[in-house]
């Protein structure tokens, strides 16, 4: 096989495990060669809880995608999620080295490293350190420095970090199929990626992602990422209300849900029944999914109004997921926060894209425009580095005590 550029990305979600192989063409955009899609196994709320069974579903997705593809995979960039990753916030400063104080890509290393230096716990490991805002010599919102004069170098960055136990077991589990990962990407910022535009980044932007056990947030203004956050609460637990209302299997509820579900019940008829399937009301069902959407979208309201975002979102929310299918999903999410919202579905693909062009291969798609993104920015971008002294030393006391 002749060497191709391709990227792989690996989203490893609550209710699926997705692969999807692509090559980036000459206009940017995506195409895809090859994707796998397998039942997520050994995963509780998007947390690794057997390593085999994990190991089992990313093997099965990985061999679908070299298949269809004819490319052996040997590494990819992977999503990280579950309630355990958390945001915190800090700020470095440093002066500028040139002589004729020309700011260089080095000193945005250099004040990104400064940043970085905060008290994390021995059990939790940075995933991402993304610059919010650029200053220099007090002169604010600047967002990319390189090439500007200036005597003092400071930055805002949003610092994710997530438990060390959950990312070293997305490692090793696709270590044991032979995967090696490139990138750690958190599941929000890989599927904001996807179906966010520039100008929805800028103006001050809402990505919702509902996921089979999880509901993620991304907030980003000024083009980049101002926060995010993990609800606990997701696509399973509509399957589990229907299955424990209407006393039915899981599997059937789950089957119901798609087929006839709605998240406002005011959008179907009051007698109306879920077709052959005599004695369950589809109005009942609809009523049932669409107390847990309205919640799910009040508990997201919740985190806007407590981190003051509400009044900064004029390109309004984005819905997207593999629940946000679900007809109703989008109006709820406007009903409850007041603002426009629509339906994430990610672009710029080519090849296969009447499949993968669904907010339930957001995530996936997005891990792999992260990467070229990561790619073409260089050092410094946000992504994890390995540059500069200080950093190796600590990913070097890192890999020795994690080993």
């Amino acid at each position: 096989m002749g060497k191709r550029d391709i990227k792989v990305g690996l989203d490893i979600g609550s209710s699926k495990v997705c692969v999807i192989i692509c090559e980036q063409r000459d206009d940017s955009s995506l195409d895809v060669v090859g994707m796998g899609v397998s039942p997520s196994a050994g995963l509780r709320r998007g947390v690794i809880v057997d390593i085999d069974s994990a190991a089992a579903a990313i093997s099965d997705a990985a061999a679908r995608a070299e298949n269809m593809s004819g490319c052996a995979l040997v590494s990819a960039v992977a999503s990280v999620s579950g309630a355990h990753a958390a945001t915190t916030y800090s700020k470095g400063i440093v002066a500028v080295g040139r002589p004729d104080k020309e700011i260089g890509q080095d000193d945005v290393e250099r004040v990104l490293d400064a940043s970085r230096v905060v008290a994390i716990p021995p059990d939790r490991e940075v995933i991402h350190v993304l610059p919010r805002e650029f200053v220099i010599d007090g002169c604010r919102g600047i967002r990319r420095p390189v090439g500007m004069s200036g005597i003092r170098l400071e930055v805002e960055t949003c610092i994710i970090t997530g438990s060390s136990t959950s990312i070293q077991n997305v490692r090793r589990a696709a270590a044991r199929v032979g995967l090696d990962i490139d990138q750690l990407v958190l599941q929000p910022i890989a599927a904001a990626e996807a179906v966010l535009t520039d100008s929805e980044k800028n103006l001050g932007a809402l990505m919702i992602d509902i996921g089979g056990a999880t509901t993620d947030i991304a907030f980003y203004l000024d083009g980049t990422l101002q926060h995010t956050a993990v609800i606990p609460v997701g696509g399973s637990h509509m399957t589990n209300d229907v299955a424990l209302v209407l006393r039915l299997p899981v599997g059937y509820a789950e089957e119901l849900k798609i087929k006839y579900g709605a998240a406002r019940a005011d959008m179907v008829e009051p007698e109306e029944m879920c077709g052959n399937d005599m004695g369950v009301s589809r109005y009942k069902l609809c009523q049932i999914i669409e107390a847990r959407v309205y919640e799910i979208m009040e508990m997201v309201k919740a985190e806007v109004d407590a981190r003051g975002f509400a009044g900064q979102l004029p390109a309004g929310i984005v819905v997207t997921g593999a629940a946000a299918l679900m007809r109703g999903v989008v109006e709820a999410a406007q009903d409850v926060l007041k603002l426009p919202s629509r339906l994430g579905v990610p672009t710029g693909v080519s090849g296969m894209a009447d499949v993968v062009a669904s907010p339930a291969y957001a995530a996936a798609l997005g891990l792999v425009k992260y990467a070229w993104g990561q790619s073409a920015a260089g050092p410094g971008s946000g992504g994890r580095r390995r540059s500069g002294f200080a950093a190796n030393v600590r990913d070097w006391f890192r890999e020795i005590f994690s080993a």
